[in-house]
């Protein structure tokens, strides 16, 4: 629930208050710790879910984390992000202006389907303690409404490599107990019942494993968007790099073709006048 920033400082509060960091003069604490006692102790991705989540990931943990940030990383220039940043390089804008570029590419649409699958398995999950069917009820309730159910399917890829990869290293930490595979199990029942529903094959995508491996280590849902900006922010500075050192200038989003844009306004009127 949103309140007012002035009520709350009127009402007593600071006019900032976090939970996360206390900065003082020679003093830096980080969620209860001393920042020197993190660096070097902790890797990044240990840190990134520390400062998110507030507790620390074990080795193995954090090593099946950062796997989805190296899973998400780079899709090349099909990808919206990754070709915005580049076309910006060719644009003589500063590197930093062509990352960020990129970078504000990514949202609901391209690169939110993370967070709302992780949102779905989080529901689910929860209502499978008072319903058997709760995946079915879910896939009736999105198909009414004409919607899709995210985390499935690709454009590209029918056998994506980064899912069986993924799969693979999850597997491993649900046989020592570093996660439960309480939600792997979930995304697998919702593919067999999507295939069964669609009456063909259906595929997990790199969204839909990377959610049930979050949600396996209780990330929340609405942190998504950010933490896949993170992943695919590696790319998209290699990519507007290269782009900027290859030296061309002023790269359109398509060649200068005719068939490639088509006018679809009113047509030139030969001869007359105005009206």
């Amino acid at each position: 629930m949103s309140r007012s920033a002035l009520e709350a400082y009127r009402n007593g509060g600071a006019w900032w208050e976090t939970e996360i960091s206390d900065i003082k003069k020679n003093e830096i604490i980080i969620r209860g710790e001393r920042v020197e006692d993190l660096i070097g102790n902790v890797s990044y991705t240990q840190m990134l879910y520390f400062l998110l989540c507030g507790r620390h990931l074990s080795d193995a943990q954090a090593k099946l984390f950062e796997s989805v940030l190296v899973a998400g990383s780079d899709h090349g220039p099909r990808a919206p992000s990754i070709a915005a940043a580049r076309m910006a390089a060719t644009c003589g804008v500063s590197f930093n202006s062509a990352v960020a570029t990129g970078m504000n590419m990514l949202g609901d649409v391209h690169g939110g389907a993370v967070e709302e699958a992780m949102a779905i398995l989080y529901k689910t999950e929860d209502n499978l303690k008072h319903t058997e069917t709760a995946v079915d009820d879910e896939l009736t309730e999105i198909f009414s409404r004409k919607g899709k159910l995210p985390g499935f399917g690709h454009q590209l890829h029918d056998d994506d490599p980064r899912v069986s990869r993924l799969y693979e290293l999850a597997g491993e930490l649900i046989e020592t107990g570093e996660i439960t595979g309480t939600y792997l199990h979930i995304l697998a029942n919702y593919r067999d019942r999507l295939s069964e529903r669609k009456n063909r094959k259906m595929t997990i995508n790199v969204d839909g494993i990377s959610a049930a491996i979050q949600c396996e280590l209780g990330v929340p849902a609405e942190a998504a968007k950010g933490i896949f900006a993170l992943s695919r922010g590696m790319g998209i500075v290699a990519h507007a790099y290269e782009e900027m050192m290859s030296g061309v200038r002023i790269k359109g989003p398509c060649p200068n073709e005719e068939h490639l844009v088509r006018y679809t306004g009113i047509q030139k009127q030969d001869g007359g006048e105005r009206a």
